[in-house]
């Protein structure tokens, strides 16, 4: 196909549903990082204009996108996720380990014998 034929990318208001069973109420918008075509997906947190969480997902990973008006988009984020999407506290990997904090003493285990 050439450039003339090719149509244009959706932008617009929808409900973004991805493989793992998550659902993006938002509006959705085609954009390229590091190379490569993404969806983003700005999801209303508040009744402000500008006020949105962005996330970004790969082509691979969506299942289904359905166009949707801005009013039942941002109702369907306000009941699904309340305030904000996103999680109250960030999850620590790998928490630090305090000085106090040693490995644990296993002289009580007896040594396998084969």
């Amino acid at each position: 196909m050439s450039a003339e034929t090719t149509a244009p990318a959706f932008e617009g208001w929808a409900i973004l549903e991805l493989m793992g069973h998550r659902v993006r109420p938002g509006r959705v918008s085609e954009v390229e990082i590091a190379a490569s075509k993404m969806l983003r997906v700005d999801i209303p947190v508040g009744v402000g204009e500008d006020e949105y969480v962005t996330e970004y997902y790969g082509g691979a990973s969506v299942y289904s996108l359905r166009p949707t008006s801005e009013d039942i988009a941002r109702r369907m984020a306000r009941d699904r996720f309340g305030a904000d999407p996103r999680p109250v506290r960030p999850v620590d990997y790998r928490p630090a380990i305090a000085a106090s904090d040693e490995a644990p003493e296993y002289d009580d285990v007896p040594e396998y014998e084969p």
